[in-house]
């Protein structure tokens, strides 16, 4: 999950080129906070549940090509991400 979220952090064009990886990406990222989300408990798993509702969105978001609200889900992850590895 930490390498898909760097890779994600490095796409800041969000073309339809980088939207397409972005998309590409999902997949992978999608399988890993699936893992978290069936396998946590407590605060943990409840975040793992929201980034995977907010993974989704990217990954439609993203699939569509649109970048606005690509944007706006990939800094709604990445803030839920933070909140979950810290103290990790």
């Amino acid at each position: 999950m930490q390498s898909t979220t760097e890779q994600l952090r490095a796409k800041t064009n969000l073309d339809a080129l980088e939207l397409h990886k972005i998309h590409m990406i999902t997949y992978s990222l999608e399988k890993a906070v699936a893992f978290f989300a069936e396998n946590l408990s407590g605060a943990r798993q409840v975040t793992a549940q929201e980034m995977a509702v907010v993974v989704e969105e990217v990954h439609l978001s993203s699939e569509n090509n649109r970048k606005d609200a690509t944007k706006v889900a990939l800094d709604q992850y990445f803030a839920l991400f933070k909140s979950f590895t810290k103290d990790f």
